[in-house]
């Protein structure tokens, strides 16, 4: 799985930059700027914890992480996917488990909205397949970036406001929990990412920290 990732990264990269046209030199009209880059992907490795506490403590259980997800914008027309593989650090407990996330949207010049079904398959459990909603938005207002979300990041996290500025994010994930993000320039079209968030939910809580690269083949939009 590893390998496939890095390949996927390797290939994002490599990917021609848009040529850029300047003063004179054309004729055609320039495509209005998009509140999203047209082309993003993330690839990322980390590990979850997640569990659910009782009258004498918690039961925790740890996962390796391995991830990718990014969008890619046809006009307006937004489509963004993820795929998340979660294999268990402990024998005894729950099993390995892949979630795969499909959504559809538009993204104007100042806003975004998508979403669509997130496919949760975990070969242990019952039922094995298990299919929930997910939906994301952003405004920008100014240097600033508004953000929500229902279920998002694969479908881990809950409910969540937040703001990002100059690529450092922080969220309030509902009803106790916070989520957090930076991103790090590296090129001009490779930066570094490292993700973070936990929560409690009723009796059920859960943790993530993942660290990975984002490559964005168009240059020229902010990181």
């Amino acid at each position: 799985m590893r390998s496939l990732l890095l390949a996927i990264l390797a290939l994002a990269v490599a990917l021609p930059a848009r040529a850029q046209t300047t003063g004179g030199d054309s004729l055609l009209p320039t495509a209005p700027t998009r509140a999203l880059p047209d082309s993003e992907l993330h690839v990322d490795l980390g590990a979850l914890t997640g569990g659910y506490t009782h009258g004498d403590g918690a039961w925790m259980e740890p996962f390796a992480s391995q991830a990718a997800s990014g969008h890619l914008l046809l006009g307006g027309l937004t489509l963004d996917g993820g795929v998340l593989s979660l294999v268990p650090l402990q024998r005894g407990g729950a099993g390995a488990s892949l979630t795969l996330t499909a959504r559809v949207g538009y993204t104007g010049e100042r806003w975004s909205l998508i979403g669509g079904p997130v496919f949760g398959i975990a070969w242990s459990a019952q039922p094995a397949l298990q299919v929930l909603p997910s939906l994301k938005a952003l405004y920008r207002v100014g240097p600033v970036d508004l953000h929500a979300g229902v279920l998002d990041v694969h479908g881990l996290v809950p409910a969540h406001v937040g703001a990002s500025w100059k690529g450092l994010g922080l969220a309030y994930v509902l009803p106790l929990g916070a989520r957090a993000w930076a991103n790090i320039p590296l090129t001009s079209s490779l930066g570094l990412r490292v993700e973070g968030f936990a929560f409690r939910l009723g009796i059920a809580q859960s943790a993530m920290l993942t660290v990975g690269l984002t490559a964005r083949p168009s240059p020229g939009t902010r990181p």
